[in-house]
């Protein structure tokens, strides 16, 4: 049979959801290159090579061991490690899996927003619009660099789409609809933004025409957040164990708020990424960044958020248009509030935020709440488009202002070629050290920016005043936003080769060479070379291609773990603070290369070749050098490393500021003693170390959650592992539970007596099981209940 209009209608807009991320992301989907900039190919794909290995051989990654002498892989929030998503890295191969899941989460993105938009009035079109926009502006086509993020960001409309048909009208179904999506905001990995959707339901019941209706509404918002949370409580209660170990995020309000959103940029919303330099996608300039925009970082959290002129000019146009209308006043001011919470340097909201707001002091980086702006905006352009389409008189006033405002962006261009009013004076007057050649850049930004907008709002204003047929209205403003969009924004996503991912570099074929006979025990590697930037970019190659694979040369974390290589650098957010601090305090951090390193078993370094000779270093240790990277970096071999597990003579301390004091003050011996932070009532007054070797321990068992030792002991002795002490770890002495306790700051020690020993050491994630009861638990209530009320609608039963 001949399908409806309505169904039609449907096909069309699955079909355009799915087709639109993938003709955007063209150089992704249709070639075998992968998302490989920035944090996608240092923590993702690291992190989820690892999942996929681990699960595959039917064994949960309690432990992850290589980042920071390791870190529970569950408590670290970024590892997503219950999102259901994982599977496909056990499909496919981990670039082609991530890169699947890269281009889905924009297909989300625009189906949710669509969803959301047609259940708040907007006709098909008009809620197509709005998930065009936001879905492809340039926050979330920027942030594909960061998948948590992106996936976060892309399953938050969902949740707000259910939320409210749940608010409406309250089922069973309509609740699960809700708190799932909501719980896998957070099993993407953003707690932030889990925080921020909580809020946004009661944001939902604010908008209630009346006050009855809020308060009616307000217990099912407060459901659907307990829901969430349960659900979510296999991720929240292992996160919550590792606050007390885990290096804060955001130790300070200065930490906070770097990548602070600076109102300058609210000019990006039209005009697109004036501030990057057009050849490399990165900020014009590292130092405009942090001098002008202050974001502490030498760039920006993502590199455009442009929304589209056309949508600019629909969102200005239904502002006007509903004016008057209550929920216009309503959503704006929250718009505006979440607005001042990004400019954390020039309003005090952030601060506020950060000081009274429990938990919100672990968050960071204002920039990441920009999605919960840009949704609205997209949003207040559907409803532009609404008037237009419901009122050819609306439309043509519409028109006659995008001929003005095309004029207006003529004569800003102008006014810039001529007498560069934006470069030497918006600019210049703002940032008075600014050079000469990042100011030329600004200027070509600028004039190109300004034209183009000329161009459009003039294409925009001849669609509207022509008053065309609905359907054509609607085909040619989707055409032309989604060619705005993707002339301004597409060359702010990056792809790249997978050699990046399979190739080992020359520096790591070295380390595997040398290390082949290792055995389950991998190397521990440290980057320690600052300057990985490109010295020159061959033909044929984007500057962030020979980036990636920078990273990769200099053993920058975590990408040795491509390789099973480990990482002594504290680069995820679960690392030991013990360890942290090592390399983060000044007072400390000087002596990591001296001897910190070896200590912990870093059996090779990079190192900066120019810093090296400046430091007069021993030229013996150096392995191999690399002059393409940086100004070069030398490979270096450390000769004082400790073993991955030793015995010593134990030196007994109170607490961990006495173990800091004594491992960094010249008389501690490295290698002969191992100070301990013993439990009261422990003897601390120690003999002195025996002549000669303490004893020997072999290796009988090495892996991520369990490590099992022999120890032959010529008298008390401290063993010592070289790895992370954490909570969740335990240990065992020939079979009876012994105490664990911190030694050398940062790893794990047990006390042995003389003679022959079993000692083994145990990792199991804290409240891990309890989380997963409880999800578990509510996931089937929430499906029993289901069945339950299908069942009773079916047999025509008034469901409660």
């Amino acid at each position: 049979m001949p399908l409806s209009q309505q169904a039609r209608a449907r096909i069309a807009v699955v079909a355009a959801a799915f087709a639109l991320p993938l003709l955007y992301f063209h150089r992704a989907a249709f070639s075998e290159k992968i998302f490989a900039s920035r944090d996608i190919l240092r923590v993702y794909y690291p992190l989820k090579q690892y999942w996929a290995e681990r699960v595959s051989q039917l064994q949960f990654p309690d432990w992850y061991p290589y980042n920071a002498l390791g870190q529970p892989y569950p408590g670290m929030l970024i590892s997503g490690a219950f999102h259901p998503a994982n599977l496909l890295y056990l499909l496919l191969p981990v670039g082609t899996a991530l890169k699947l899941i890269t281009l889905l989460s924009y297909v989300a993105a625009l189906g949710g927003t669509y969803l959301f938009a047609r259940l708040w009035g907007l006709g098909l079109g008009a809620a197509l619009l709005s998930g065009l926009t936001y879905a492809l502006c340039g926050y979330m086509v920027g942030i594909s660099n960061n998948l948590l993020y992106l996936m976060a960001a892309s399953t938050f409309p969902w949740a707000l789409w259910g939320a409210e048909r749940f608010l409406r009208q309250p089922s069973v179904g309509r609740a699960a609809a809700a708190a799932l999506p909501l719980s896998l905001v957070l099993l993407s990995g953003d707690a932030q933004s889990f925080a921020m959707c909580n809020g946004m339901l009661l944001v939902l019941v604010l908008l209630r025409p009346d006050r009855a209706g809020a308060l009616r509404m307000a217990p099912r918002a407060g459901l659907l957040i307990v829901l969430g949370a349960l659900l979510s409580a296999v991720q929240i209660l292992p996160v919550l164990t590792t606050v007390k170990n885990a290096w804060p995020s955001a130790p300070t309000l200065q930490w906070a708020t770097f990548f602070s959103f600076h109102p300058l940029r609210l000019l990006e919303l039209a005009f697109g990424a004036l501030f990057l330099d057009p050849e490399s996608g990165t900020a014009a300039s590292s130092v405009m960044a942090d001098e002008l925009f202050k974001t502490g970082m030498g760039g920006f959290w993502v590199s455009s958020v442009y929304m589209g002129l056309p949508a600019v000019l629909l969102l200005g146009g239904a502002l006007w248009h509903w004016r008057r209308h209550p929920l216009t006043w309503k959503v704006s001011g929250v718009t505006l509030a979440l607005l001042a919470l990004t400019m954390a340097h020039q309003l005090p909201l952030y601060r506020w935020f950060y000081e009274w707001i429990p938990l919100w002091n672990a968050f960071r980086y204002p920039e990441k709440l920009l999605p919960y702006i840009l949704f609205p905006l997209a949003l207040g352009a559907g409803a532009g488009m609404e008037a237009v389409l419901r009122d050819p008189a609306v439309a043509r006033r519409f028109g006659r202002a995008g001929f003005v405002l095309a004029g207006v962006c003529g004569l800003l261009a102008l006014g810039e070629w001529q007498l560069r009013l934006f470069s030497g004076g918006v600019i210049h007057s703002l940032w008075e050290k600014a050079d000469p050649l990042t100011l030329q850049v600004l200027h070509g930004n600028f004039i190109q920016a300004a034209g183009v907008g000329a161009v459009t709002l003039a294409l925009m204003g001849a669609v509207l005043a022509r008053t065309l047929p609905p359907a054509q209205c609607v085909a040619a403003i989707l055409g032309l936003q989604f060619a705005v969009l993707y002339l301004a924004n597409e060359g702010t996503y990056h792809v790249t080769y997978t050699d990046v991912l399979e190739q080992p570099t020359p520096f790591v074929e070295l380390i595997l060479k040398r290390e082949a006979e290792a055995g389950p025990v991998r190397p521990r590697v440290f980057g320690g070379a600052n300057d990985l930037s490109p010295r020159h970019v061959p033909e044929g190659l984007h500057p962030v291609d020979l980036m990636s694979l920078n990273y990769a040369a200099g053993l920058a974390p975590d990408t040795p773990a491509l390789w099973h290589l480990e990482s002594a650098g504290p680069y995820l957010p679960a690392a030991s603070r013990r360890m942290a601090g090592l390399l983060y305090s000044p007072d400390s951090s000087n002596l990591w290369l001296g001897r910190l390193s070896g200590l912990y078993h870093v059996r090779y370094l990079t190192l900066e070749a120019r810093a090296y000779q400046e430091a007069s270093g021993n030229r013996d240790v150096i392995l191999a050098e690399d002059p393409r990277v940086g100004t070069g970096v030398v490979l270096l071999g450390n000769p004082k490393t400790l073993p991955r597990a030793y015995l010593a003579t134990p030196v007994c301390v109170p607490d961990e500021s006495a173990a800091r004091a004594l491992v960094l003050s010249r008389s501690f011996r490295p290698g002969q003693q191992a100070v301990l932070e013993c439990p009261p009532g422990t003897p601390r007054d120690e003999a002195p170390p025996s002549p000669g070797e303490p004893g020997q321990v072999r290796i009988i068992h090495y892996a991520p959650e369990s490590v099992e030792l022999e120890v032959d002991a010529r008298a008390p002795s401290a063993l010592v592992l070289n790895d992370a002490f954490y909570d969740g770890w335990s240990a065992t002495l020939d079979g009876q539970p012994t105490p664990l306790l911190p030694a050398n700051i940062a790893v794990r020690g047990v006390r042995v007596p003389a003679g022959t020993h079993r000692v083994s050491f145990t990792y199991r994630t804290p409240r891990l099981v309890l989380g997963a009861s409880i999800s578990l638990a509510t996931l089937a209530v929430l499906g029993l209940a289901v069945l339950v009320e299908r069942r009773k609608r079916a047999t025509g039963a008034k469901p409660q």
